[in-house]
């Protein structure tokens, strides 16, 4: 990617977190980015196009990020998944503007791009999922259907990005703290049975979702 290209996707997150997609014109972009027209038509045929970029791009990314910060494979569960949510959050909260864009964005994608866009988003949430798995396995984790509680998970740690503010008194490592017990509190084993009481958290019901949480 060149410098060009780079501005016009920076352009793109900056005016898209706040106006909104529909609400962005190829004038306005190419006028944010300091280039005509005609320029952005060669790099990109349309602003759909665009957007698809833009959000496999943010998916890219995450991927990209946690494999540079993983622990190694032979560490327990419990360790792997607070990196895990020390990375993912971390990321959102210092990406604010393309992480908005990479998830409420979704809906304005057609068919085949969001099913492109879900391909994308599944192999980083099977990353969540086969740690809930493993930490099943080790006893340090309570998750009976481990892909609908990994796309919880996700959803709730992404949220973050939508509430956040960096000059509230919360710091990034005070967010990732808060959501780390919260999701280990929801995981433990201790809260199933206490001196021989059953498990009585509800289970997960099944129903149709919006498209744009992109199962």
């Amino acid at each position: 990617m060149n410098r060009t290209e780079s501005t016009i996707r920076l352009a793109a997150i900056k005016l898209i977190s706040r106006n909104g997609y529909e609400s962005m014109s190829l004038r306005q972009l190419a006028a944010e980015s300091g280039v005509n027209v005609s320029t952005l038509y060669l790099y990109y045929k349309s602003k759909s196009e665009l957007l698809l970029e833009l959000i496999l791009e943010y998916l890219q990314s995450l991927g990209h990020e946690w494999n540079r910060n993983c622990p190694a494979a032979n560490v327990s569960a419990s360790i792997q998944l607070r990196s895990f949510i020390s990375c993912h959050i971390r990321y959102h909260l210092e990406h604010q503007d393309q992480a908005m864009l990479g998830n409420l964005e979704l809906r304005s994608l057609d068919e085949e791009s969001l099913s492109q866009v879900c391909q994308a988003r599944q192999i980083y949430l099977k990353t969540l999922q086969d740690l809930l798995e493993q930490g099943a396995r080790e006893g340090a984790f309570v998750c009976a259907d481990s892909k609908q509680m990994a796309r919880t998970l996700l959803n709730m740690l992404t949220h973050a990005c939508v509430w956040y503010q960096a000059d509230e008194r919360w710091g990034i490592d005070e967010v990732i703290r808060h959501y780390s017990e919260l999701v280990m509190r929801m995981l433990s084993p201790t809260l199933v049975a206490v001196a021989g009481v059953p498990d009585r958290r509800p289970s997960i019901t099944r129903r149709v979702v919006p498209r744009e949480l992109c199962r």
